[in-house]
């Protein structure tokens, strides 16, 4: 799955693209340069070749008969060997393009009178051989072993490919790498301001259409920053200018209402004030406006717990104090217990109590907030759609029961702006999976994941 995800990214793929064209394009050039440079090679090699062979037939020709065996050892060349036989009648002759080359080359050093002639492998000879007259009773025999103007051995041109494509690998990844960073940066900015929506802007400098691409980025962002804080400002008027009128209707409530309905009018204005600063805080919670500090979980969620506890609501923090989850984490205090707060209520509203558990993610050290409840749980196909805005389950408009549908959003929202996130999950199905077919008694767990460093400030 790794290695399918790093083939898939943009560098792996100009990578390729470039080290396939760059070693194909060496491959061509290379056996060009080889069949050129053997060609060229073999004629100079044969031209030596048939004037030291020419050399050696003139001057044994001039040396007595009985001595030439003996010279023959000083004449020896070592890449081929020189042979004094009685002369023998024509054999047959094959062709054999190394050696048609050789006799061209000694026809053109000793004349085309000498009797010059390219024999195929012959017993007991190991290779082809030439057959040059010394005089009406002897003849000089030369004999060549393996072929002398072989083509490179096949380890040497893979051993050349295997280098080349290790240097156009390392010159390509710096390369690609440089020119696709600002696409990393760009995606990485976009994860920031999916958390962020005052995150930093990114750099416009760098090539021309990177820049271009930065600029639009930047200026998408000032755009969505100006309808959040356009939406935010109209929220924000209207509960400041729904106050008046609100208090207006309190007071007439307590002087002109009769006793019996007084209470009635009393709790739907306080609805309709809740459901106000509802909206605001909704608004609101798509970033963060408060500075963030280092914050000790373990130490908020016992004083959050024991609120509750004061309040007559069943709250609890499992867990030992010696935990891997114990430490501190850079949040903002305010926002974090909002979202916090807004989760245990919805534990204690729907399942009676709260407990709250803090672990550590072992896969890259992030603080996960466990908070289980005792309800009924959630259908599986709702478990995502209760965060989404005024979304209510219970269809009652009473907030001690149905609410307004913003907390879950909100919580969301809040720990998102943090670089963290929250899901839902029946814990029937969890503890299924821990303890098999017998189960205990069910609920709702919500699961928090909070980085440790948060987002930078």
């Amino acid at each position: 799955m790794k290695l399918r995800c790093a083939m898939g990214s943009l560098t792996a793929r100009i990578m390729l693209i470039i080290v396939l064209a760059v070693v194909v394009i060496q491959m061509v050039s290379f056996g060009l340069v080889l069949i050129v440079a053997a060609k060229q090679g073999r004629a100079q090699m044969y031209s030596f070749m048939g004037a030291d062979i020419a050399f050696v037939q003139q001057f044994l020709g001039s040396v007595p008969a009985g001595e030439r065996q003996q010279w023959l050892s000083k004449l020896d060349r070592g890449y081929y060997r020189l042979m004094v036989e009685p002369a023998q009648p024509p054999l047959p002759r094959c062709r054999d393009s190394h050696a048609d080359e050789l006799v061209h080359a000694m026809h053109a050093r000793v004349g085309t009178a000498v009797k010059v002639e390219a024999l195929c492998q012959q017993e007991p000879y190991d290779g082809p051989r030439l057959v040059l007259p010394l005089d009406a009773q002897q003849e000089l025999v030369v004999v060549f072993g393996d072929r002398p103007f072989a083509p490179p051995p096949l380890f040497i041109t893979f051993g050349y490919i295997i280098v080349l494509c290790a240097l156009v690998m390392l010159v390509a990844w710096y390369a690609v790498r440089q020119a696709t960073r600002p696409l990393s940066q760009i995606a990485a900015a976009a994860g920031e301001l999916g958390r962020d929506l005052h995150a930093p802007p990114l750099d416009e400098s760098g090539p021309a259409e990177m820049g271009r691409a930065a600029a639009a980025f930047n200026a998408m962002q000032r755009a969505i920053q100006q309808r959040v804080a356009e939406r935010t400002q109209i929220l924000a008027s209207i509960s400041h200018d729904l106050k008046t009128p609100l208090t207006r209707l309190r007071l007439r409530a307590e002087n002109h209402v009769p006793p019996e309905h007084r209470e009635r009018f009393a709790q739907d204005i306080d609805a309709m004030a809740a459901l106000i600063q509802d909206g605001l805080d909704y608004a609101e919670s798509a970033t963060l406006r408060e500075p963030r500090q280092p914050l000790d979980l373990r130490q908020l969620c016992e004083a959050m717990a024991e609120d509750m506890r004061d309040t007559g609501l069943e709250c609890s923090v499992e867990g030992g104090t010696d935990s891997e989850s114990d430490g501190p984490v850079r949040a903002a205090p305010r926002a974090l217990r909002r979202a916090l707060q807004n989760l245990l209520d919805n534990a204690v509203r729907y399942g009676q109590r709260a407990r709250i558990q803090l672990r550590e993610d072992a896969e890259d050290g992030a603080v996960l907030i466990l908070i289980d409840d005792d309800g009924p749980g959630i259908a599986p196909d709702q478990l995502e759609r209760v965060f989404d805005p005024f979304l209510r389950l219970e269809s009652s408009r009473n907030r001690e029961t149905g609410g307004t549908g913003l907390g879950l959003t909100i919580a969301r929202n809040l720990l998102r702006a943090h670089g963290g996130d929250v899901r839902l999950e029946n814990r029937s199905s969890t503890l299924r999976q821990a303890q098999g077919p017998k189960l205990g008694h069910g609920g709702l767990r919500a699961v928090v994941r909070l980085p440790r460093g948060g987002v930078s400030s």
